[in-house]
């Protein structure tokens, strides 16, 4: 029987190599789900668009979309770094971003954005000193926690390197802020 440690209880592994540039893809049927429970107004932003999972279904509803990443994986309109280049204001940001740097997306996306800021990110991002500030001094919204475990696609695909779909341990959460919100966060179950 194997012997349980807190990496394996806690869903990760040791001996796999963190994706490069954090590039865990999100699923359609996340964006999905966002979708049915927000509206947009305006036009969208997404600045870790990957290969396009989030921007293909947000263009499939109507939406116009503008998609950055700093990597050139064949899918967006500009490469840039989206922490240290200079944009446009645009009406949205939807994105998933790499986790280590959430709050910092979440700030850069609030200043150039009139609108909404919906980002995709573990439960996690709840807990800290520093989010906890974050949090007070931002226009949260409404935090739709998933219901059912999310699959993040690792490197955009649904299968390991020995065809197995992907399985996560993790909680997400669709995470919005609305300009010119104020009052306490809703919790919605999706």
């Amino acid at each position: 029987m194997e012997k349980l440690t807190g990496t394996s209880l806690a869903g990760t592994s040791i001996t796999r190599q963190r994706i490069e540039n954090d590039y865990y893809a999100t699923p359609i049927e996340s964006t999905q789900a966002l979708l049915s429970n927000e509206t947009f107004c305006g036009n969208i932003f997404e600045p870790c668009c990957g290969q396009g999972h989030i921007s293909e279904v947000l263009k499939k509803e109507g939406y116009e979309v503008f998609s950055n990443d700093l990597v050139n994986r064949g899918y967006g309109e500009t490469f840039k770094d989206f922490l240290n280049a200079e944009f446009i204001t645009y009406d949205n940001v939807i994105t998933n971003p790499p986790y280590k740097y959430a709050k910092e997306f979440i700030e850069k996306s609030l200043e150039i954005t009139t609108g909404k800021v919906a980002m995709f990110c573990k439960i996690q991002l709840l807990e800290g000193v520093q989010r906890k500030e974050l949090f007070e001094n931002t226009p949260l919204k409404t935090v739709h926690v998933f219901t059912r475990r999310q699959n993040p696609l690792r490197n955009g695909s649904e299968f390991d390197e020995n065809g197995k779909k992907w399985a996560s341990t993790m909680c997400f959460a669709w995470f919005v802020w609305e300009h010119g919100y104020e009052g306490t966060p809703n919790i919605n179950w999706i």
